[in-house]
């Protein structure tokens, strides 16, 4: 469908820098594709981050791209016509540096309105009273749980962080909100705890990262909750709420639900639109059903690892992801996914953790739990 109504205004690169589009729906909304680029180095490949500019009734810019993205923002804007000082706000998806770093660099310089979930405007704050031990006190409550190495932190993350930290945010509430006529945001959290995803009419749909394709967005940690608790409480006191697998499937299951009152929507993903010099069609419920499959997949997997006895996240993400997968900063995200799917076996009664080692209990209900999960509201 995208292949059929975009409209290439820049061919750029194969794996989708630069490749500036546009669509016009029935409805009369236009969106433009803006990719900025988003490599951090190494093997590491996911395309650019696409962020979309919205033509309605006054536009609006999603996401922000990378810290240092902002005047390739500009650019790209004025180049398909569109002034950067006629936007009403720019909406954030979701609190990640690859979408929200360009943030302090577009927001001063029009006098720019940032909408986002209102617990990314809570988490992208300093706390170094309430910090818990053992966490960076001197990074913001989203990132008291960063597992990078320091010199990644010291390098990518030290400026950005403080830029962010000063923004003014106007938050938007849990399940959906009217932003504009036919506009509405979805409270979809799991990926991270602020993500959103926006319904543009009744035609096009902006998942962030929540929905990918080729990929399998990463889980977030229940674990996570416990050390910004005293952030987010009293609006939230249970950790699946906003945090974690489960969390993360009953997202994927809320759009499973749009899907089935929008059928043909058409699906506008953070990462990997076009890549490989091809565009990464998207059917909603489709993908749903694959991501929600693939889970349950690597749950029976890890858990048939630890039916062979004990094991540290580590040692599980060894033996179950391919040595490729691993290198440089790999492990890193590859005991993450393994965490998150242990937490959700332990929620099943199918593992159990001790002294840092998970073990298998002998049950396997993970896929009823699954499966009983209701969608987000």
């Amino acid at each position: 469908m995208i292949q059929d109504m975009a409209e290439v205004l820049h061919e750029g690169e194969p794996n989708g820098n630069h490749r500036i589009f546009r669509l016009k729906l029935r409805s009369g909304l236009e969106i433009f594709g803006l990719p900025t680029s988003n490599s951090y180095g190494g093997g590491w490949d996911l395309g650019p981050t696409w962020n979309y500019l919205v033509c309605g009734d006054r536009p609006f810019l999603i996401d922000a791209g990378r810290r240092g993205a902002g005047e390739e923002l500009f650019q790209m804007m004025d180049g398909v016509g569109v002034s950067p000082a006629d936007l009403a706000f720019v909406l954030l998806t979701h609190g990640h540096e690859d979408h929200d770093g360009a943030l302090p660099e577009i927001v001063p310089r029009i006098g720019l309105t940032v909408k986002a979930h209102h617990i990314y405007g809570s988490l992208i704050r300093f706390y170094p009273e309430e910090a818990p031990p053992a966490v960076r006190k001197d990074f913001p409550a989203a990132c008291w749980r960063c597992a990078m190495p320091e010199s990644f932190s010291r390098k990518y993350c030290v400026d950005y962080h403080r830029e962010r930290s000063v923004l003014e945010i106007e938050g938007i509430g849990d399940g959906t909100k009217e932003l504009g006529s036919g506009i509405v945001s979805h409270h979809l959290p799991g990926h991270s705890p602020d993500a959103l995803c926006v319904l543009l009419g009744e035609e096009a749909i902006a998942v962030g990262d929540t929905l990918l394709p080729e990929i399998s967005p990463s889980p977030s940690q229940e674990g996570f909750f416990e050390l910004v608790r005293s952030i987010l409480e009293p609006a939230y006191s249970d950790p699946q709420a906003v945090y974690g697998l489960r969390s993360f499937i009953r997202s994927l299951k809320r759009l499973g639900k749009i899907a089935e009152a929008h059928p043909d929507l058409l699906v506008l993903p953070g990462h990997r639109l076009f890549f490989n010099n091809r565009w990464n069609e998207v059917v909603l419920n489709e993908r749903v059903r694959e991501l929600i499959r693939h889970h349950i997949d690597r749950c029976a997997a890890m858990l048939e690892i630890l039916e062979r006895g004990p094991k540290t996240a580590r040692e599980i993400a060894a033996e179950y992801f391919e040595e490729r997968l691993l290198k440089g900063f790999g492990m890193i995200m590859a005991e993450n996914e393994v965490i998150s799917h242990c937490e959700l076996l332990i929620a099943a009664g199918d593992a159990a953790a001790k002294d840092g080692r998970y073990h298998a209990t002998g049950a396997g209900q993970f896929e009823s739990l699954i499966d009983s999960l209701e969608p987000a509201t």
